[in-house]
């Protein structure tokens, strides 16, 4: 376009409104380096064009990055429902889906590092033979991919009942048809069976991954070659969902459940729910699957607003392993095993002081590793201990910026230091506590680092390795333990929740749950379901092989029906007995839940901010109720400030229904909550 014209540009800032600037040429969906206030130049995304002269000044586009356009009017689309829906600005929305940074590196990748193809042939058909279930629960999906529609499907199907030979099925028709297919997961540790799968069976060249691990240079590689179509399979992390697919057919979010999947930064965006806006977009096909869907999705599924598929038997006749819950509560009566509604549990006595093994957890270990076979045990606590306090004046280590307890974390070299979860601040382990200056400090709770340390001293001979988020932070360190896991090199694995789905490993005949009570006590609605999730997720890594397999759980609450049903694998008993207490108390799917993030270094200003927002919140109309008070003592950091609620008079249908965010409220030096609850599906 020779003439000169006006385009519309949209910065990643918090401000939300486009700017207008002239131009010559260059397409929409183009990044532009564009000049901004007085001494300021910034990259910002075209995303619209004008003829007309604007009615004030405008300035002149500095330079074009971009000679064709760099996002799609899909994912332009799809940037402005995000920025809609999570209440940010276009811009902001539009650099997480294409990253300013994102540039070509200066010098290309060595020859060394270019894999060559495995396979030029396209998908190789897989010798599995499906079951019923399977074939019955493919068919429709196939369906859907054949006539290039838009539907979502959740598939519940329990651990090893064959998920993922449904999921490569659907991908092979995708890509036999010329188009493109996602694959989803909830945390990067997951990435390495599943990538040595997909390349397997489709080509190093035609498998891609993408993820908060990758270089920049390989980032721009795995954009590029999605972006041209060279990539016919993308495997990543949930920011893997803004990828540039021009053919996407098909959408997989395994593990669907996961609270991994919601993006806490800004724009705080929850992958599923912009995986279905995406498929929407694309005329795609959407496989949420899950041994435990979210209570949300399965309502929605048994609504009819998903395709509902399921399956009930685990594939080869294998049996799900027998879960058994050991009491760690202080008992009067001998130490035997008793019943608890006629189901198994252990009683141990606690006379002496607490140790991290019961003693039938301990026994199972050592008949394990006699007989040569493998154990995972499961904590979901990383660290070594969960926080410090001081018997003499109560004093607790909390952190310096952000009020959140500290955890203990022990170095391989022994150097000890306190490390906040929340903003990973790390302060230096206290000698004596900073508030009487006494030597009582003592440790509380059990986190990952201390279960190894457990391991070692009991089963000096045993290889034992450790996956938590520390460990995948390190680069490449998460495949080679699950690589040497698989290999056998190791006999036991220790971790968090990344070790307690998707992993195949058939020598592993025993799960153990160090403390299952961890995520039962937490102050959020969810607590419940969160543990029966859990507990199923890692029982179903045990009995995956031709050996049995069995779970040994340490709780103080074996009567909870949370674990009862977890021990019974039973996630409809679950579902039945959660979803009327969610209707009664109004909580999601029946509701909305929202919290607003202030921040403010100073408190009286987030104390009047907070109060000018609740007076105009009770202006609303009268389609919204409005409940809230201002509570607690400012000294104290478990105070919270405004409980709110909305609620709306109709249900929304579920998908297109207007989201109101989930945040936090923060201030300088501790946490606040404000909740609103907004009728309709989350």
């Amino acid at each position: 376009m020779a003439d000169s014209s006006y385009v519309e540009v949209a910065f990643p800032i918090p401000l939300n409104r486009t700017f207008h600037y002239r131009a010559e040429g260059g397409p929409i969906g183009a990044r532009v380096l564009a000049p901004f206030g007085p001494k300021k130049n910034l990259v910002g995304y075209v995303v619209g064009r004008m003829s007309e002269k604007p009615s004030f000044p405008t300035k002149e586009i500095i330079h074009w990055i971009d000679e064709v356009p760099f996002l799609d009017q899909t994912l332009i689309d799809l940037a402005r429902w995000v920025a809609d829906r999570y209440l940010c600005s276009l811009g902001e929305a539009l650099a997480c889906v294409a990253p300013p940074a994102l540039a070509e590196p200066k010098r290309s990748r060595p020859k060394s590092e270019v894999r060559s193809p495995t396979s030029d042939l396209g998908p190789r058909t897989s010798d599995i033979k499906l079951t019923t279930e399977q074939s019955r629960a493919l068919a429709p999906i196939l369906a859907a991919v054949e006539a290039q529609k838009f539907q979502p499907f959740l598939l519940r199907g329990i651990t090893n009942s064959g998920k993922t030979e449904i999921y490569l099925r659907v991908m092979d028709q995708v890509i036999e048809r010329g188009r493109q297919a996602l694959f989803l997961l909830p945390e990067i540790a997951l990435t390495p069976p599943f990538i040595d799968q997909l390349r397997q069976r489709y080509g190093d060249e035609k498998v891609g991954m993408w993820h908060s691990g990758l270089s920049g240079g390989e980032r721009y590689r795995t954009w590029t070659a999605v972006k041209n179509g060279d990539i016919q399979v993308l495997l990543g992390a949930r920011s893997a969902v803004f990828a540039p697919f021009p053919k996407l057919g098909l959408i997989v979010l395994d593990e669907e459940h996961e609270s991994a999947y919601k993006q806490e930064d800004r724009p705080r965006y929850h992958t599923r729910e912009v995986a279905i806006k995406r498929a929407e977009l694309s005329s795609a096909v959407l496989i949420m699957g899950s041994a435990t869907p979210s209570l949300e999705s399965y309502w929605k599924a048994k609504q009819g607003i998903y395709t509902l598929l399921e399956l009930t038997s685990r594939v080869e006749q294998r049996s799900l392993p027998p879960v058994e819950l050991i009491d760690r509560r202080p008992k009067s009566v001998e130490r035997g095993e008793l019943s608890v509604e006629g189901k198994s549990t252990f009683h141990s006595s606690r006379s002496t002081p607490f140790s991290v093994f019961s003693e039938p957890l301990k026994l199972a270990i050592e008949q394990r590793l006699a007989r040569r076979e493998q154990i995972m045990l499961f904590v979901n606590r990383r660290g070594f201990t969960p926080f410090l306090r001081c018997s003499k004046c109560g004093w607790v280590s909390r952190c310096s910026r952000c009020s959140t307890t500290l955890t203990l974390h022990v170095r391989s070299d022994g150097l000890r230091y306190m490390q906040c979860h929340a903003c990973s601040r790390r302060e230096p382990f206290p000698v004596d506590c900073p508030s009487c200056h006494s030597m009582r400090l003592h440790q509380y709770g059990i986190g990952t680092q201390k279960v190894e340390e457990e391991l070692k001293k009991l089963f000096p001979f045993a290889k034992v390795a450790r996956l938590d988020r520390d460990i995948a932070s390190q680069r490449r360190l998460h495949e080679k333990i699950y690589r040497d896991f698989v290999s056998g090199k190791l006999d036991v694995l220790v971790g968090t929740q990344m070790i307690a789905k998707g992993f195949d490993f058939p020598n592993v005949t025993l799960v153990g749950v160090v403390d299952a009570d961890v995520s039962l006590h937490l102050p959020d609605f969810r607590s419940a379901e969160r543990t029966f999730d859990l507990l199923t997720q890692v029982a179903g890594r045990t009995g995956r092989g031709m050996s049995k397999g069995k779970v040994l759980v340490q709780t103080h609450h074996p009567e909870h029906y949370a674990l009862q049903a977890a021990q019974e694998h039973d996630f409809v008993r679950f579902y039945e007995q959660e979803i009327p207490d969610r209707e009664r108390l109004k909580y999601p799917p029946f509701c909305r839940l929202v919290n607003i993030v202030m921040r403010t270094t100073k408190e009286t200003a987030a104390h009047q901010a907070v109060e000018d927002l609740f007076a105009k919140l009770e202006k609303l109309d009268s389609g919204v109720d409005l409940h809230g008070r201002l509570f607690g003592d400012h000294r104290h950091f478990d105070r919270f400030l405004n409980r709110l609620r909305f609620r709306r008079r109709r249900l929304g249908s579920g998908l297109g229904h207007p989201l109101v965010t989930f945040g936090r409220i923060r201030t300088g030096l501790r946490f606040r909550s404000t909740r609103l609850r907004l009728f309709g599906s989350q």
